[in-house]
């Protein structure tokens, strides 16, 4: 994963690490602070094989940072088959992890991303980030 480099320095690592074979790479919830990539970068970074994260923990709370219908159009113009799901939850005070995916899938069902590409992005592309599937 890219961790909390900045979009520049996010793509630098995606790209090196392409050059150099890497076949699993993260993206760490892109369009978050300090990521804050924009969706041509995000574009950029699936192009090279990269899974760009996004996380429950951006639309939630008092602190989130996008709406729903944000992460909506991003993935529609990444492409589910490049995205993953997580809920990036376990603060004091946060719901957990299992209730926060549970949000976050009926959040992005009802802005029109189906079920399909929900367990591709939350179930199929982790496991082959990980290397547990072909």
């Amino acid at each position: 994963e890219t961790g909390h480099s900045s979009a520049d320095e996010g793509l630098m690592i995606v790209r090196e690490a392409h050059a150099r074979g890497v076949e699993h790479i993260v993206v760490t919830h892109a369009m978050l602070a300090p990521v804050r990539m924009s969706v041509a970068q995000m574009r950029e970074a699936a192009g090279l094989g990269a899974y760009i994260e996004f996380v429950y923990n951006g639309v939630f709370g008092t602190s989130k940072e996008y709406e729903m219908r944000d992460y909506a159009r991003a993935i529609r113009e990444i492409g589910a088959k490049s995205c993953i799901l997580a809920s990036d939850m376990g603060q004091v005070g946060n719901p957990l992890h299992p209730d926060a995916l549970a949000a976050f899938f009926a959040g992005l069902l009802r802005e029109g991303i189906t079920q399909a590409d929900i367990d591709l992005m939350s179930k199929t592309n982790p496991a082959k980030a990980l290397g547990l599937k072909p």
